[in-house]
């Protein structure tokens, strides 16, 4: 009677053990799941937060223009308003450049080349950061003149060289 009980015992606790374990799978498969998703949001929420960057910087660099004299070209000096990007670019080619932009006749920046190198050119000098550490893909369309920033988790900005306009498209 002794080892009926004691192998009922130990198939118990096997049991017990399945359980336990197909639990922890569980409980460890939702919360990988739910990171997951939300390491996407935090990716959209990047290239949305630089939208409202862009668009202050733009509302700047026109007033900028427009205390200057509407100038066709204008130094921008961000390093000395921010600490850590614009001094990293430094090291960059645009550094090398004082980073002048041209300026349309209605204040918007303008692209030194048509081109998606343009657009990635224009983004570092207005925004002194590098989009490959962003993981931003860029293209330029020529007839409608739109700089199209996209990340690979479905937010984009546009932006329209002959306007001034940029859209946010978010992942919703």
């Amino acid at each position: 009677m002794q080892k009926q009980q004691q192998s009922e015992n130990n198939l118990v606790k096997s049991y017990i053990r399945i359980i336990s374990i197909t639990l922890v799978l569980v409980i460890m498969v939702v919360i990988g799941a739910k990171h997951f998703t939300s390491v996407e949001s935090i990716g959209a929420q990047s290239i949305h937060r630089e939208h409202n960057r862009l668009l202050y910087v733009l509302a700047m660099v026109k007033s900028q223009w427009l205390s200057q004299g509407k100038p066709q070209r204008l130094k921008l000096s961000w390093e000395n308003l921010a600490s850590g990007s614009a001094k990293q670019l430094k090291n960059d080619k645009l550094a090398g450049e004082d980073n002048i932009i041209l300026m349309s006749t209605f204040g918007w920046p303008m692209l030194k080349s048509a081109s998606a190198q343009g657009c990635v050119e224009l983004w570092q000098q207005l925004m002194a950061r590098n989009l490959l550490d962003m993981g931003v893909k860029v293209n330029y369309q020529t007839e409608l003149e739109i700089c199209h920033f996209a990340t690979a988790q479905s937010g984009s900005i546009s932006y329209q060289v002959s306007s001034g306009r940029v859209i946010f498209t978010g992942s919703d």
